[in-house]
């Protein structure tokens, strides 16, 4: 199907400055022509930078003549400037479309497998690497670091000789500043040949390596790896790293999936997709690699087109990772970074597309009621309390006929009680715009466990009648640290069965034993009105339907297999905890010499922001940075509640009150309680007016995690709250925090207390856990043994 979606094709970025020199005009003749002509191209602007898109350029300077004065040799008086830029144009520096990128691609075909020196490597490169390196920007920053040394190494030589030319050299002075710079620069000038807007410089200037030999190291071993990396370095650092559920990418093989199910409900290779919320590149990269494949058949298809990449982001610092996975691919894409709003806001595209692939981000909350006045929604307005169900009307929106659209979906979403879900479940049911929801495996994604669906959307001018339901929870294979996987083969498993469910329009059936290798169900709509119009696969295969009780989404068997694998957890944990009394006691750890300090000799002590700084105004509903206040420190740690968020700009220009990885975050006005811990994946996030943090010096030898011990005791607390009650509302002062004193033994004891404290921490939460777990489960069997409902809440005392 022709498409033309009317955005630029991911070509060159270039300058005024460079601009003014493709056509051999002065610096300020562009500027006159920008101000006075009114179809100028409009730029994209990063990092106090402004970029074009060549196209648009080229496009515009071939409207525009050469004035007889003002022409070179061999021009006459049809040349334009389009015509001289086009002689004199530099090429691309990136071997886009060459053999080199061609062999670099990311992703292994689905009989290959990674090399084991690979693997090794990259695992070493997330282990001691990343936390001598990486400093408080660890989990975007570091991986982007990794991502920007491959993509240089494998798509643009002579930057990655320069880098490494400076790594090496012994001559003059060198420092950690001055080798991120370099590498963010030939990085960046990499990405504006693809089209995409260079953030890499920025994003690593805020890595903080200890030492330049830590730096000059990663450098090295990013320059051991082979052609297939690219997917273990995101994979690796991701598994190493945690991070949160906005953060986190999509596994390779469920994006493979995701790809695989629109390519069949199609019939036909699309020729454009977007990814409304893309993180890596992952999703939008397996339709890549899918057309490569196909190229590489044999006679027929080696000259077929490249479908047109499209996708938005609201997350600045994933964006180069995503231009450089798909760069790395041999193909350009047109990439948007989008800081305010939901796509369904601002109108993007100028035409439908034929495949909408995303994983949107879960149950995003719309404080301002900005989801009900600004969207439109043919299927029913999202409630408040999350926008789950926009994604889905929004991809419906921007398909074109015969299109698809396929979402990673939680199972809550598919049969929530709540009454606005409902009703717009009901509309798609009714509509006829739900072809197949497929139930995935729990433990795929690093940085949730919600239980997830595929779900693959039509057209509405190809509305069916029935809903094909697919179980593939059973597939993939459980790896050390819990995390499930799934082969390709399994892959295959659920589109096989897919292809074998769709044809004719049968009644329902729970499975096909000849065809079929995933259990599955063909449910009519009328079914589907009956059980309330549940999207849930496992309301329809292996049992009775069943209305949502009040479980979230949860099947008895999802609850069965979390309490097993809870309460292996525990046993594992309660071993290793069963000597730590004894070890704890030891002379070396009870009789270690204690010194005694004030605050003010260990922390660095910084009081948030003024209300003049930052207002309740400020905090808007879409904004991409946490603001963190008093209620969100609990137990020791710090929550995000995602009600109170600010724009990534007004974050970078309060630069001073930004959080990092390890800062303790006290109560500077309220209620005074323990104080709590910065994680890794919090970095960036913005202090209110009515905190204050502590930043462990690193001369200080002071480890945050037993600073935050020592300071969470009830004696340092009610030290903290005689001092704060003295004004007429509690309040402390940064004078009277840093005269607190604190007991410290020698660095390797509080190191072990550290790792015992964590410890127990983790024992006491997984108890905690299993413990809910199974008080869940005794409601679905109370309610399954008796057919009555009751309450899965643990009881209150």
């Amino acid at each position: 199907m022709e498409n033309n979606p009317g955005v630029p094709g991911g070509d060159r970025l270039i300058t005024r400055t460079q601009i003014a020199a493709m056509a051999e005009v002065t610096r300020a003749a562009v500027t006159t022509w920008e101000r006075r002509a009114a179809d100028f191209p409009t730029p994209r602007r990063t990092a106090g930078q402004d970029y074009f898109h060549e196209s648009e350029i080229l496009s515009w300077l071939d409207r525009r003549r050469v004035p007889s004065h003002h022409r070179a040799q061999g021009e006459d008086e049809h040349s334009t400037y389009g015509d001289r830029a086009r002689q004199r144009r530099p090429s691309s520096s990136v071997a886009q479309g060459s053999p080199t990128a061609y062999d670099a691609r990311p992703a292994l075909g689905p009989r290959e497998k990674p090399s084991p020196g690979d693997v090794e490597t990259v695992r070493t490169l997330v282990g001691l690497p990343a936390e001598r390196v990486g400093g408080a920007d660890m989990p975007i920053g570091y991986v982007n670091l990794l991502a920007a040394l491959y993509f240089l190494r494998m798509m643009r030589p002579e930057g990655w000789q320069r880098v490494k030319a400076y790594s090496t050299s012994g001559n003059g002075p060198r420092s950690s500043s001055a080798l991120l710079r370099l590498i963010g620069s030939e990085a960046d000038a990499a990405l504006r040949d693809v089209g995409s807007l260079p953030e890499t410089r920025d994003a690593l200037a805020r890595l903080e390596p200890r030492r330049f030999e830590d730096l000059v190291e990663v450098v090295r071993l990013v320059g051991s790896l082979g052609p297939h990396a690219f997917q273990l370095i995101i994979e690796g650092y991701e598994e190493k790293a945690q991070l949160g559920s906005r953060e986190f990418f999509t596994p390779l093989p469920v994006a493979y999936l995701m790809a695989g199910l629109g390519r069949a409900a199609r019939g036909a290779a699309p020729g454009s997709v977007y990814d409304p919320y893309f993180r890596g590149g992952e999703l939008i990269g397996a339709v890549a690699d899918m057309a490569m494949r196909a190229r590489r058949g044999g006679p027929g298809f080696t000259d077929a087109p490249l479908p047109r990449l499209l996708g938005q982001t609201p997350k600045r610092t994933t964006l180069p990772l995503a231009s450089m996975n798909l760069a790395l691919r041999g193909v350009r894409p047109a990439l948007r970074l989008k800081t305010g709003g939901r796509p369904w806001e601002q109108p993007w595209l100028q035409g439908p597309v034929d495949l909408v692939l995303t994983n949107p981000p879960f149950n995003m909350k719309d404080t301002l009621k900005e989801t009900t006045r600004t969207g439109h929604w043919p299927y029913g307005a999202p409630p408040l309390g999350n926008d789950n169900l926009a994604y889905p009307q929004y991809a419906l929106s921007v398909l074109a006929k015969g299109g698809r659209a396929a979402l990673v979906m939680p199972n809550k979403a598919g049969n929530s009680g709540n009454a606005a879900e409902r009703a717009i479940r009901c509309e798609l049911v009714e509509q006829g715009v739900v072809e197949c929801v497929v139930a995935l495996p729990d433990r795929l994604f690093s940085g949730t466990s919600v239980p997830v669906c595929v779900w693959l959307l039509r057209h509405p001018a190809d509305a069916g009648d029935h809903v094909l339901f697919l179980d593939a929870r059973e597939l993939g294979t459980v790896q050390s640290g819990g995390r499930r996987v799934l082969a390709y083969d399994d892959v295959s498993s659920v589109i096989d069965s897919y292809l074998a469910f769709r044809p004719g329009d049968a009644p329902a059936r729970p499975h096909d034993p000849s065809a079929v290798t995933v259990p599955g169900a063909r449910v009519d709509r009328e079914s589907l009105r009956r059980i309330g119009y549940s999207l849930n696969p496992i309301d329809h295969i292996g049992g009775s339907p069943v209305p949502d009780s009040g479980t979230s989404g949860i099947a008895e068997a999802e609850v069965w297999a979390e309490v097993s694998w809870l309460a292996e957890r525990c046993r594992y944990l309660d071993e290793r905890t069963a000597d730590l009394r004894a070890v704890l006691e030891t002379d070396r750890v009870c009789q270690a010499p204690r010194r005694e300090a004030v605050l003010a000799d260990l922390c660095d002590i910084q009081a948030g922001p003024s209300h003049a700084l930052l207002a309740p105004k400020d905090r808007i509903p879409h904004g991409e940075v946490p603001v963190v206040f008093p209620r969100h420190l609990r137990d020791g740690e710090v929550s995000d509640s995602g009600d109170e968020r600010v724009s990534s700009e007004l974050a970078d220009r309060l630069g001073r009150y930004q959080l990092k990885a390890g800062d303790i975050v006290c109560v500077r006005a309220g209620a005074m309680g323990p104080p709590a811990l910065v994680r890794r994946d919090q970095a960036g996030w913005l202090m209110s007016s009515n905190v204050i943090r502590l930043r462990c010096q690193e001369d200080a030898q002071v480890l945050p995690g037993y600073l935050l011990a020592v300071l969470s005791r009830p004696e340092a607390i009610d030290w903290v709250r005689d001092r704060a009650a003295a004004t007429a509302a509690p309040f402390i002062t940064k004078a009277v925090l840093e005269s607190q004193k604190v007991l410290l033994p020698p660095f390797d004891v509080q190191q072990e207390i550290v790792e015992s404290l964590v410890l127990l921490r983790e024992r006491s939460t997984a108890h905690r856990e299993l413990a809910a777990a199974i008080t869940r489960t005794r409601g679905l069997l109370v309610e399954q043994l008796t057919g009555s409902r009751t309450s899965t809440s643990p009881p209150t005392t």
